[in-house]
């Protein structure tokens, strides 16, 4: 008898949170910003790409980078672990183009 009720409740719970987690059926209708006003316009592709810079370490005397995916305020503790991972000395690091 315990197994059939535990199968039972474990059968009601998963009807009862794949059905309560659904999409609501309704969709909500897209509001549309009025004309005038400020515009919110994307600056031109061509300047973001131009603006990109990476960080760049220095270990040994040699710099290896870039690195785009390092944020701006952890690139020198990336390049501690990043030369200390291949058991050279950590010696700066540098923002330059990617």
């Amino acid at each position: 008898m315990k197994t059939v009720s535990g199968y039972l409740c474990a059968l009601a719970a998963g009807v009862v949170l794949s059905v309560g987690c659904g999409p609501s059926g309704e969709a909500e209708p897209a509001t549309l910003p009025e004309e005038g006003g400020t515009s919110q316009e994307a600056p031109p592709q061509d300047d973001v790409e131009g603006a990109a810079i990476c960080c760049n370490v220095k270990c040994s005397g040699t710099w290896h980078g870039p690195f785009p995916n390092v944020s701006y305020d952890i690139c020198g503790k990336f390049g501690r672990y990043y030369c200390g991972q291949r058991n050279q000395t950590y010696q700066a690091n540098a923002w330059r183009k990617c």
